[in-house]
């Protein structure tokens, strides 16, 4: 844990640490005693199975539940089996979270070297070339980005998800579901913390390309040219480390966003099944219907900033193209020049910039946008089948009422 981008990410890492989501920033630290990281690694590990026999708790507490409301609103659909994944999923997802961290464990440290070791040749490339971009900056988009991002989860989800959750379920298990629900849901905001991290190094990659491209415009030197042309390449191979980077990032957070997104699709469909039943339920609260609309749209937002920041990143990678391509010395560019541009531009046309859950689906916002015809599509197929089913039950009504013919 090196470099100035990690220390600024580092309070976000603790806080993600707080909530098991990832280990503790200063369990990667060499300079710090092998007994005390060993200690805290024991000591995390304990907490982090603490939380997940909680989230079993907390599972079997809401289906229990479920359940009971479901003998009282006498629904005989799939509104059992659905309601009884979607809490199941709390565990599955929780459960993957922490094998990942266990079996990933070194894969994250070498991924914090890789982020340091970039950090660190890019500011020595910058130095010569470009100079060093305002420290600043970074800061002030974490804390725009991830900082708000985390305060509007804390604030806007109990407000929206504690007041629709059942009457039958104690004050003590609404909070601890909330804080589970939490948890998951953070999930998303880890991810999109490294997101942030990877523009940053491209977008001073793209600083310095973007000085070289004015030097060479105006460069009369045979020597500046073989500088700025060795210059050019050692941007090229520092761009293919963090196209490798990402790589090494989409490995890690595989199974965990994959989970997610499947998640949040499915408790999508049981808000939306859950809203229909209760439309007929006389005793339901007044604002309830208008803080479960709150709650989807709550889950897609968290789909979507993923999405949006994914394709946010993507947009600055595919910007260096541009900048390759207008890259010009006089009128004719050198034999040395263009050999580099083709170089670069051949690099950028294989290695394409992806933020993807293995080759399932890409996160970006046509992956966004598919997803939410997808739900869509289900929920007319659900509402659908729930109309068959007032249909047929009245006509069985109906049926019922009619005499016997003698």
């Amino acid at each position: 844990m090196e470099g100035q981008l990690l220390a600024t990410a580092r309070p976000y890492l603790q806080f993600f640490s707080l909530v098991t989501l990832i280990p503790p920033p200063s369990s990667y630290a060499r300079d710090s005693d092998l007994c005390r990281r060993r200690l805290l690694i024991f000591a995390f590990g304990c907490y982090s199975c603490c939380v997940l026999l909680l989230g079993m708790y907390v599972t079997y507490v809401n289906i229990i539940t479920l359940n009971f409301e479901i003998r009282i609103l006498e629904v005989e659909d799939f509104t059992s089996a659905l309601g009884i994944v979607q809490k199941i999923f709390y565990t599955i997802l929780l459960a993957i979270i922490h094998v990942n961290m266990l079996i990933c464990f070194r894969r994250l440290g070498h991924i914090y070297m890789n982020i340091a070791a970039l950090e660190l040749d890019l500011d020595d490339a910058s130095l010569s070339f470009g100079g060093l971009v305002k420290r600043t900056r970074f800061r002030q988009r974490l804390a725009h980005v991830i900082g708000l991002w985390i305060m509007f989860l804390l604030l806007a989800f109990p407000i929206i998800t504690v007041p629709v959750m059942t009457e039958y379920m104690s004050w003590r298990n609404k909070i601890l579901t909330e804080f589970l629900l939490l948890v998951l849901q953070l999930k998303g905001v880890e991810y999109v913390l490294f997101v942030v991290i990877v523009q940053e190094l491209l977008l001073r990659l793209r600083h310095t390309l973007i000085y070289l491209q004015q030097e060479l415009a105006d460069c009369n030197q045979r020597v500046l040219l073989q500088a700025l042309c060795l210059a050019l390449l050692r941007n090229k191979q520092l761009m293919a480390r963090v196209w490798k980077l990402v790589g090494e990032l989409e490995a890690y957070y595989l199974l965990p966003m994959l989970c997610l997104f499947l998640y949040n699709g499915l408790a999508m469909l049981h808000i939306v099944n859950w809203a229909y039943i209760q439309a007929f339920n006389p005793s339901d609260c007044a604002n309830c219907r208008y803080l479960r609309v709150g709650n989807l749209m709550l889950l897609f937002i968290n789909l979507l900033i993923p999405c949006w920041l994914s394709q946010n990143c993507i947009g600055t990678y595919n910007s260096f193209k541009r900048i390759i391509h207008n890259i010009r010395y006089g009128k004719i560019n050198p034999p040395l020049l263009s050999n580099a541009l083709r170089e670069y531009a051949l690099q950028l046309e294989h290695l394409k910039l992806r933020f993807t859950c293995g080759n399932f689906f890409e996160i970006n916002l046509k992956c966004f946008g598919s997803m939410v015809v997808t739900i869509v599509s289900f929920t007319i197929i659900l509402i659908q089948f729930k109309l068959q089913g007032i249909v047929d039950a009245k006509r069985q009504i109906k049926q019922k009422s009619q005499p016997k013919a003698h």
